[in-house]
C-alpha cells in the first residue's frame, strides 16, 4: 500500500491539545513523510478554522459542530468523509469519544471501505450524559469495533477487554505511540551530588477525574517536603482543582492551562519530576515523552502507566499516601534516578517512528489484502 491513501478520523485535532490528538498528529505527519495521501477529518472544537486545509503535506478537514458529553456532534461527517474515502482507502478511526465510531461503521456500509479502530481508552461515564454511556457502549460501539478490520489498542488489558466485552473476533494488535526525535534531544539538567531543596514537580494532562489530581493535591498538603508543582491543562475538574488549592492554601502550585506543545516539551528540562497520579491510563503519549527527555517520573501503579515506568520511574499507589511516599521517595532514592531514567531512555528508544511506523504500514498492507 506504498504511496497509498490514509483517511485518520478523530474527534479533535491539534491546536486542541490533549494525548490523543497528538498521537493522531503525529501518525498522520509521519504517514504523510513516509510518501502516503494523507487526510484527516476532525472537529473545529478546541481550535482550528472549518474547511479543508493542507499543513505540513496532510489535507485537514474540520467540521462544525457542537459537543454533547465531551464528544463533538459533526452533522455533515457523513458526507465528509463519504466523499474522502473509497474503497482503496484506509480509513484509521481514532476513538476516545462517541459519535465517530458509528458514524465511520455507518459510511462504510454506504461507501464500501475498509477501516481500522484503534481504542485509545475506553471512556469511563462522566457528566450529566454519563447515563447513557453503557446503552452507547452496547448498541453502537460495540457493533462498530466488531465490523472493523482491525482493532488497535494500546495495552494488554485493553486488548483482553475487546475479546470479551465487545467480542470482537478480528485481529486485535497491540502497538505503541510513536516518538519524534525532538524528545531525545531535550537535555534535562544534569543530577548532581545531592537532590534539590525544592522539588519542581511538573503535571500535563486534562483536569479530569481519571488523572486524580485532588489526591496529587492532598498528597503536597501532607508532605514536609519544599515542592512546586505546575499543572498543564484544562478539563472539567478545573474548578474543583482551584477550589481545593484555595481551600489548602497551596501557594506552590501554579495553574498555567493549555500551553503549545513546544512549550510544554521545554519544561521537561526544568522540572525535577513528571508526576502523574492516574486512576488509570491507556497509554499517556506523556509519559513517553518524558522517558525520552530523561526527566525522572513519579506514576501509579495502574495499567497504562506502572507497564511503561517500572524499573524506570518511582511507582505508588494512586491515593495521597501513595503519592506523598512518592515525593518522599524521590529525595531517599536520589542516587539511583540516573540509572532509572538511562533505563528508562533505552526504553524509549524502541519507540522511534522509524521503527513503530513499520507495524501501522504493515497493518494497513493486511487490511487490505483481505
Amino acid at each position: 500500500m506504498k504511496a497509498g491513501h490514509v483517511v485518520q478520523v478523530s474527534s479533535y485535532y491539534p491546536p486542541h491539545l490533549g494525548g490523543q490528538e497528538n498521537a493522531v498528529h503525529d501518525l498522520a505527519q509521519q504517514l504523510a513523510n513516509g510518501g502516503y495521501r494523507v487526510d484527516v477529518l476532525a472537529s473545529t472544537e478546541g481550535g482550528g478554522e472549518s474547511g479543508k486545509k493542507m499543513e505540513k503535506g496532510i489535507r485537514v478537514h474540520r467540521l462544525r459542530g457542537f459537543v454533547f458529553g465531551h464528544a463533538p456532534i459533526m452533522p455533515w461527517f457523513v458526507p465528509a468523509l463519504f466523499r474522502t474515502a473509497s474503497a482503496k482507502s484506509i480509513v484509521h478511526v481514532h476513538i476516545g469519544q462517541a459519535f465517530t465510531p458509528e458514524m465511520v461503521w455507518l459510511t462504510a456500509k454506504l461507501r464500501g471501505f475498509k477501516y481500522i479502530a484503534q481504542l485509545h481508552i475506553d471512556f469511563e461515564p462522566s457528566g450529566p450524559a454519563g447515563i447513557f454511556l453503557p446503552l452507547y457502549k452496547r448498541l453502537l460501539l460495540k457493533h462498530a469495533l466488531r465490523s472493523a478490520s482491525a482493532i488497535i489498542v494500546l495495552n494488554k488489558k485493553t486488548q483482553q477487554m475487546v475479546r470479551t466485552a465487545y467480542g470482537y473476533k478480528g485481529p486485535v494488535e497491540l502497538l505503541n505511540n510513536g516518538l519524534d526525535d525532538t524528545y531525545f534531544t531535550l537535555k534535562h539538567r544534569s543530577f548532581t551530588t545531592k537532590p534539590p531543596k525544592v522539588l519542581r514537580l511538573l503535571f500535563v494532562g486534562r483536569l479530569s477525574k481519571q488523572k486524580n489530581l485532588p489526591a496529587l493535591l492532598d498528597a503536597l498538603k501532607q508532605t514536609r517536603r519544599d515542592v512546586q508543582l505546575d499543572i498543564i491543562g484544562e478539563g472539567d475538574e478545573r474548578e474543583v482543582v482551584q477550589k481545593i488549592i484555595q481551600k489548602y492554601g497551596l501557594t506552590n502550585v501554579t495553574l498555567h492551562g493549555r500551553l503549545p506543545r513546544e512549550k510544554t516539551a521545554e519544561l521537561y528540562k526544568t522540572h525535577d519530576a513528571l508526576i502523574m497520579p492516574s486512576l488509570y491510563e491507556a497509554q499517556p503519549l506523556v509519559l513517553l515523552e518524558a522517558l525520552a527527555a530523561k526527566i525522572p517520573i513519579i506514576g501509579t501503579n495502574v495499567i497504562g502507566v506502572v507497564d511503561h515506568i517500572k524499573d524506570v520511574g518511582i511507582v505508588v499507589e494512586p491515593t495521597a499516601d501513595g503519592l506523598t511516599e512518592g515525593i518522599e521517595r524521590y529525595f531517599t532514592e536520589y542516587g539511583l534516578l540516573s540509572e532509572m531514567v538511562h533505563r528508562g531512555y533505552q526504553q524509549a528508544e524502541k519507540l522511534r517512528w522509524p521503527h513503530t511506523l513499520k507495524k501501522y504500514e504493515a497493518l494497513y498492507e493486511e487490511v487490505l489484502g483481505n
